[in-house]
């Protein structure tokens, strides 16, 4: 008997589109919000090295690429594709949103989230189905 494959559905997220620093870039996985430094530095600490979830914050620059390797993208309420933020996850090839005005409201960790970057401008979708 073959198995039927669960088909897994995208939501789009109006509310949280911005800016795309890589051009082009996609990933998966469930959102972490962490608000700020403190609080990312504190939660590396204390777990498990994990490259499969989405930082949710509120701005990243360079102090942030210790704790931006465990994470497989990025999602921000400030920046721009010009801003530091989009030269620190150009360099480390991760892609990301930026300057979302209000994900760290309106996301919860635990959310599984596509993030698609397509040119100029970057999309966040929920997982269903």
């Amino acid at each position: 008997m073959a198995k039927t494959r669960k088909k897994m559905e995208l939501i789009p997220i109006p509310e949280i589109t911005g800016e795309c620093p890589t051009m082009h870039g996609a990933t998966r996985g469930a959102v972490r919000v962490l608000v700020d430094f403190k609080e990312a530095s504190g939660y590396i600490e204390a777990t498990l090295p994990s490259s499969a979830e989405i930082l949710v914050t509120r701005e990243i620059d360079w102090s942030w690429t210790r704790i931006l390797e465990r994470f497989s993208g990025v999602i921000t309420d400030h920046g721009t594709r010009v801003s530091r933020a989009a030269e620190v996850l150009v360099i480390m090839d991760k892609p990301g949103v930026l300057g979302t005005k209000k994900a760290t409201q309106l996301l919860e960790s635990g959310t599984e989230v596509q993030v698609i970057c397509s040119g100029n401008v970057a999309r966040v979708y929920c997982i269903g189905g």
